[in-house]
C-alpha cells in the first residue's frame, strides 16, 4: 500500500499502517529534499520524538510509489490532490482501492476531495474517505483516536476499515461519504472563526455559541449538497470542530487567533509552518452557501474576514452580537 503525502498526518498514517514493521508501506513525498531527509533520518521535523519504522519505504518517485499499489491513501493539501491523482492514474498497473485522508474543497468546482479522486482515478475499485478529529502529533504519541471511514458499503469497506482500525485508532464505517467530507472541510473554516474569537479575547461562552451555530450551518450545507445533517453531529462534524476549534494543536485555530489579534491574514499564514486548510476551504464554504442559497452567516463572515479584508469583530455580528 502507498501513502501519498509526507506531511505530519501522512507520515503518522504510514507508520500506523506498517503496524510496527509487520507489513510494508511506501510513503511518497513530493519534495525531493524532504523525501531524502526523511528516508535518511527516519525523523519528521515537526513531530518530536518520532522515528519512522524501517519497513516504511520513502520515495520521491511517483511512478515507483503507485505502480503496483493495491491501496492508495491520499494525504495531501487539497490544492494538489487533482494534479497528483491525474499523474498517478497514468502510472497504475492495478485497480487500487483509493482512500482520501485530505480535508478541503477544490477551488472553483467546490468538489470534495473524494469527488476529485473519483473523477481522476476512474479505474479505482472504490473511493473511501477517512476523517475525524485526528491531530497527527497526538496519534504519534499514542493518544486514542476515533475516526470515520465513509464510502460504498460491502466487503471492500470492511477490509479498508480493518486496515486502519487497531492500536490507537478506532475506525467506524458510515455510508455518508459526502457528509463526512463536508464536515472535515467546513470545520476548518469554523476553527479559524474560533481562533478569531480567541484573538478578540472572547471567552468560552462565545465559543460555545460559535460551535452550535457552526454545526447548524454545516448541517444545512451538507443536506443541500447531498449529505445528511445528522452525520455532522458525529465525529466528522461536531467532534472535529471541538478539537480544531479549541486545541493549541490546531493550525486553523492558531491562524484565526493571530488574525483576531490584529495580524493580517497574509502575515499570519507566514507564521504557520504547515498548510492551513481552512483558508482555502473558506472560499468553498462561502461558494457553496451562494450556490445552494443556504443561510450560513458565520461561515460567510470567516470568508469575508480572511479574504475580503473585513474586520474580525464582524464575526460577532454574524453570531447576533
Amino acid at each position: 500500500m502507498t501513502v501519498l503525502g509526507g506531511g505530519l498526518w501522512g507520515t503518522v498514517l504510514a507508520q500506523h499502517l506498517s503496524r510496527g514493521g509487520s507489513q510494508p508501506v511506501t510513503l511518497w513525498e513530493f519534495f525531493p529534499e524532504a523525501a531524502s531527509g526523511l528516508a535518511r533520518s527516519r525523523r519528521h521535523p515537526h513531530i518530536p520524538g518520532f522515528r519512522l519504522h524501517e519497513n516504511v519505504a520513502v520515495t520521491h518517485e511517483l511512478g515507483a510509489a503507485v505502480r503496483d499499489a493495491d491501496v492508495l491513501i491520499f494525504v495531501l493539501p487539497s490544492g494538489v490532490v487533482r494534479a497528483t491523482a491525474r499523474a498517478a492514474a497514468k502510472q497504475l498497473r492495478k485497480r487500487p482501492v483509493v482512500v482520501n485522508a485530505s480535508k478541503g474543497l477544490e477551488a472553483g468546482s467546490l468538489k470534495t476531495m473524494g469527488e476529485v479522486l473519483g473523477e481522476e482515478l476512474r479505474s479505482a475499485r472504490a473511493v473511501y474517505t477517512l476523517t475525524g478529529p485526528s491531530f497527527a502529533r497526538e496519534v504519534a504519541r499514542g493518544v486514542p483516536t476515533k475516526l470515520l471511514l465513509g464510502g460504498p458499503a460491502g466487503p471492500a469497506a470492511e477490509r479498508v476499515r480493518r486496515l486502519f482500525d487497531g492500536g490507537v485508532l478506532s475506525v467506524s464505517f458510515v455510508r455518508d461519504r459526502k457528509g463526512i467530507e463536508l464536515g472535515g472541510s467546513l470545520k476548518n473554516v469554523l476553527a479559524i472563526g474560533a481562533g478569531i474569537l480567541d484573538g478578540l479575547g472572547a471567552g468560552a461562552n462565545t465559543k460555545a455559541a460559535l460551535i452550535v451555530q457552526g454545526l447548524q450551518e454545516m448541517g444545512r450545507l451538507a443536506e443541500s449538497c447531498g449529505g445528511r445533517a445528522e452525520t455532522l453531529v458525529g465525529l466528522a462534524g461536531l467532534g472535529d470542530l471541538i478539537a480544531t476549534g479549541t486545541s493549541s494543536e490546531s493550525r486553523n485555530r492558531a491562524f484565526g487567533e493571530k488574525v483576531g489579534a490584529g495580524m493580517t491574514p497574509r502575515r499570519a499564514l507566514k507564521e504557520i509552518p504547515t498548510v492551513v486548510e481552512g483558508v482555502e476551504a473558506a472560499h468553498g464554504a462561502a461558494g457553496l452557501a451562494r450556490r445552494y442559497r443556504v443561510k450560513a452567516p458565520l461561515l460567510t463572515a470567516v470568508w469575508q474576514v480572511v479574504h475580503q479584508g473585513r474586520q474580525p469583530r464582524m464575526l460577532l455580528k454574524s453570531m447576533g452580537f
